[in-house]
């Protein structure tokens, strides 16, 4: 089996800023491992995916300088050790996210109401996909009333980036090996970062300063006399 997670094309048009390269990189090799895993391919190619996304990742993490990231092992399933770095790695993007947001009110956003009906679509998505999995019944309870929690936040009048991306964290570790979820959660993620951006950019416009009015003489009909060499008759004494 031959596959990429990640074209030299998409390495190309990756962030100069190292930790924001970090992001994009990793929300790529990602998109792509759960596209390259699909009912029709086997266990042993499902292991290979989800391994060479890890190793992508974590090398990536190395060579940019981004802490926290490293390979998982630790457990017999391939898809739990996955789910594992997952989870580490969704805590270490929020923190990049966080980090790079500027402007006033940084740590949060007013989102357009189109926006947080796209969202609410979104999450009856998640909702349903947790609904219809496997996973015990537990579970689903407590990944259900975590995306309660984000609804609530969701409409409050701006959003909190610490409280909406440790909540879709833990939903994304939660949800891992479910077909529907990551494209859900990443498109939750892109809509929130583009609400930012405008904001941030409009606050840019507001608080650019202005150019300098020129300073030219009253127009008082009064001339102004501008030569260095003065008469005699002008001297006033």
């Amino acid at each position: 089996m031959s596959f990429n997670l990640i074209s030299e094309a998409d390495y190309e048009r990756l962030p100069a800023d190292p930790h924001k390269k970090f992001a994009a990189l990793e929300a790529i090799c990602r998109r792509n491992m759960f596209e390259a895993m699909t009912p029709d391919t086997s266990a042993d190619s499902d292991t290979l995916v989800r391994t060479t996304y890890m190793t992508v990742v974590a090398a990536a993490a190395e060579e940019l300088g981004v802490t926290g990231v490293s390979y998982v092992s630790r457990y017999a399933k391939s898809s739990d050790n996955v789910q594992e770095f997952i989870r580490v790695v969704s805590g270490v993007v929020a923190k990049i996210y966080l980090r790079n947001s500027s402007g006033r009110d940084a740590l949060s956003v007013r989102l357009a109401n189109k926006t947080k009906g796209i969202i609410e679509s979104e999450i009856a998505k998640l909702r349903n996909a947790v609904s219809m999995s496997d996973l015990d019944e537990a579970k689903q309870k407590k990944l259900l009333a975590k995306l309660e929690e984000f609804r609530t936040e969701l409409h409050k009048d701006r959003l909190s980036y610490g409280i909406a991306f440790s909540t879709l964290a833990m939903i994304a570790a939660g949800t891992a090996m479910l077909a529907d979820a990551p494209p859900a959660l990443n498109t939750i993620f892109q809509l929130i970062g583009y609400d930012k951006e405008k904001e941030e950019a409009e606050i840019f416009r507001l608080e650019a300063p202005t150019k300098p009015a020129l300073l030219t003489a009253p127009d008082n009909g009064v001339s102004v006399k501008t030569s260095r060499h003065i008469n005699d008759e002008d001297i006033p004494f």
